[in-house]
């Protein structure tokens, strides 16, 4: 944040009399213009213009200002160093042509003075006619000193009315990161709901607060908030990914950022279609405690929202507003594609590639991939993903653990069944199938009115044909395609 505001003064210095501000914070940044009012000007305060009430000046309204035009005649005669701030200006550089002549004549009138028209506005948006007077600066969001001020305040309150607060100093963190992102009175109404009707203040709240960037998604019609939470235990094995994920757990903290480390970008899991690939998406966020999003290239295509390539964009810029947080692009080889012929995709490979790697936010991609034979080799390059994993069908021992998590989370007594038959019967099974043979068993049990068994399972074993076989020669493919191109998600290597 400092650097913006000292870029500001820096070109109030140079003689500079319009600046533009991109900001939806009217008073967070007229805060700072104000400090830097009293540094230049030696006044604090700022006179203010918005179409309600004209130009006001120390409080009192100036008559006859609402139109801007009449108001910038009356900064030009006012002789005294002042900053002057008019706000939502945007519309009428587009439609009025005064305005436009105006200000370049207020432009010539008050360089040097110190006399500076700020334009305040959330939309980035200028005229051509006015490109070379008007110095441009979008505002940051509030940096995480601003915000850890903001949940100490609310903290200490909370501490003096006799609330308890059953913190940690790493849980005390998570919140603070968990609001980066939200603008300052975003991040005030989030600890406010986070915090009000409750008694003990613990990391059970920290889900309020992703509710709270779902908001700004819902405004995105193609983008879709996550909120069921998954830990490690409920995937099987592919022990490789989560030992990567575990080492990265506190990858976006300040401690990884002092330490000198960079924010990982994200990983693509390619592999058989039905092994874990989504399900690591949503186990990356609980493990790190961020919000997890997913992009639907199919409705960004869709044209119901405008065309792909603005949508996409817009999609993305989104993102940047919300981060720290997981965007999941599943199935990125339909939507992401160097496809011929189709300059709609490639214009949106093209930016989507650059955003890679320029964007500064803090989003992890979770990409996932059946068909990576179909991704162009510039998405695959070193740079763009930090890793890339291959996630093969379970191995007889992972197959163990799938069956065991399955049981255990519909309630079924994992001592009646015979766990290890069943994964050496089930061998070229993906896990997703194994899930379903249990649902299809726990169906026929409960329409007997009675607990499941190993015949259930046996009966829907013997009526199913596993995706290995009925898709054999493509995992034959996208085995070969990974061999030394990617990393394997499981250490454990059987051969099937």
């Amino acid at each position: 944040m400092e650097n913006t505001v000292e870029k500001i003064k820096s070109s109030i210095l140079s003689g500079q009399s319009i600046i533009q501000i991109i900001s939806f914070e009217e008073k967070r940044v007229e805060g700072y213009l104000s400090k830097l009012s009293q540094q230049i000007t030696g006044n604090d305060a700022l006179a203010l213009w918005d179409t309600n009430n004209g130009l006001v000046i120390n409080g009192e309204k100036i008559e006859g200002t609402t139109d801007p035009v009449a108001a910038m005649d009356h900064v030009i005669k006012d002789s005294t160093p002042r900053f002057y701030v008019f706000r939502d200006m945007t519309h009428l550089l587009k439609t009025s042509q005064n305005s436009i002549r105006k200000l370049r004549e207020s432009y010539i009138t008050l360089k040097g003075t110190k006399r500076v028209i700020f334009l305040l506005s959330p939309e980035e948006y200028f005229s051509e006619n006015l490109k070379k007077e008007i110095d441009i600066f979008r505002f940051e969001l509030p940096d995480y000193a601003e915000l850890e001020s903001l949940f100490n305040r609310f903290i200490n309150s909370l501490e003096k009315s006799g609330k308890t607060i059953d913190l940690s100093d790493e849980e005390k963190r998570n919140f603070v990161i968990a609001v980066q992102g939200l603008t300052f009175d975003e991040a005030y109404k989030a600890f406010m709901k986070s915090f009000q009707n409750t008694n003990t203040i613990n990391v059970s709240l920290l889900e309020k607060i992703h509710e709270e960037k779902k908001q700004l998604i819902l405004k995105e019609g193609v983008l879709e908030y996550y909120s069921q939470r998954f830990v490690l235990e409920d995937m099987g094995g592919l022990d490789n990914l989560k030992d990567w994920l575990m080492k990265r757990e506190k990858a976006f903290s300040k401690e990884a950022k002092d330490y000198g480390l960079e924010r990982p970008r994200g990983f693509l899991a390619m592999g058989v279609s039905g092994c874990g690939k989504s399900l690591a998406a949503k186990i990356t966020a609980s493990l790190w405690n961020l919000p997890l999003f997913r992009l639907d290239m199919n409705l960004v295509y869709s044209g119901m929202a405008g065309s792909p390539e603005m949508v996409f964009s817009r999609a993305l810029k989104t993102m940047d507003t919300v981060a720290p947080a997981i965007l999941w692009i599943d199935e990125i080889e339909s939507g992401i594609s160097d496809k011929q012929g189709d300059s709609a995709s490639s214009r949106i490979l093209g930016y989507f590639l650059t955003w890679m790697q320029e964007h500064t936010s803090e989003i992890f991609i979770t990409a996932t991939a059946n068909r990576i034979d179909l991704l162009p080799a510039e998405l695959l390059r070193r740079g763009r993903f930090d890793q890339i994993f291959f996630m093969d069908l379970p191995t007889r021992k992972e197959r163990e653990e799938i069956f065991t998590i399955h049981l255990k989370s519909r309630g079924n007594d994992t001592g009646n069944f015979n766990i290890p038959q069943l994964a050496q019967i089930t061998k070229g099974w993906s896990g997703s199938e194994i899930e379903q043979v249990i649902i299809s068993g726990m169906y026929e049990a409960f329409n007997e009115n009675r607990p499941m068994s190993e015949d259930d399972l046996f009966v829907i074993f013997g009526s199913s044909v596993p995706l290995s076989l009925t898709m054999e020669e493509q995992i034959k493919k996208i085995r070969s395609w990974a061999h030394n191109r990617a990393v394997r998600a499981s250490s454990d290597k059987e051969v099937y």
